[in-house]
């Protein structure tokens, strides 16, 4: 997706609702998405079906670039200042993907913030340094690490948890894994694969 002034395409206006289903946000009218080779329509009504289709492929992605054991740490929601947190999505997610890795995920919500956090998307902060300092490690995490968060867009969130879980692990955090990447260029497939490497 992007946050551009440029106009808006249907893929674009496809990704963006794809977001905000996952996010669990209001579907305005509806986005197709390929089942078994078939376009599906989805809308408010039916959305959940999508989103609980999304824990599969985001599990099979992993796999193809980590076929070793791993802990999967979910990315805290801005509102997460405990791992009982009623609206950690994110790990919420995390579990279903795990569930879907045969074995190779194990899920350790790690992170926390200290205090409830204003959300990027509504003006809050996006510097690694500022996250590094805003989140709380609450729980030793041993073996290869994947971060997990739901959208991406300057990446300062995973930067700031892979400089503190790096130090702090005694293994290091070898992949990080979005559902969505906003960008500032429209990219020619939006709801296509994305692979990147993070300038940390």
């Amino acid at each position: 997706m992007t946050d551009t002034d440029v106009e808006w395409r249907p893929e674009d206006h496809r990704a963006s609702k794809m977001v905000k289903a996952i996010k669990g946000d209001t579907i305005n009218g509806y986005f197709s998405s390929p089942v078994g080779g078939v376009w599906r329509k989805y809308n408010q009504g039916n959305v959940h079906e999508f989103v609980d289709r999304v824990p599969r492929a985001l599990a099979t992605n992993i796999k193809r670039h980590n076929s070793a054991p791993a802990t999967l740490v979910p990315i805290p929601n801005s509102h997460v200042v405990a791992t009982d947190t009623p609206g950690f999505k994110t790990l919420e997610m995390a579990n279903k993907i795990a569930a879907h890795s045969g074995g190779l995920l194990i899920v350790k919500p790690a992170l926390v913030f200290h205090t409830v956090q204003q959300k990027s998307r509504h003006g809050g902060s996006r510097d690694p340094d500022y996250f590094e300092k805003a989140y709380k490690l609450v729980e030793e995490v041993d073996g290869p690490i994947i971060l997990f968060d739901d959208v991406s867009t300057s990446g300062g969130h995973l930067i700031g948890a892979h400089r503190l879980l790096h130090d702090a692990a005694n293994s290091p955090v070898v992949l990080a894994c979005t559902f969505g990447r906003a960008t500032k260029v429209q990219r020619e497939n939006p709801v296509g694969l994305l692979e990147e490497q993070i300038e940390l």
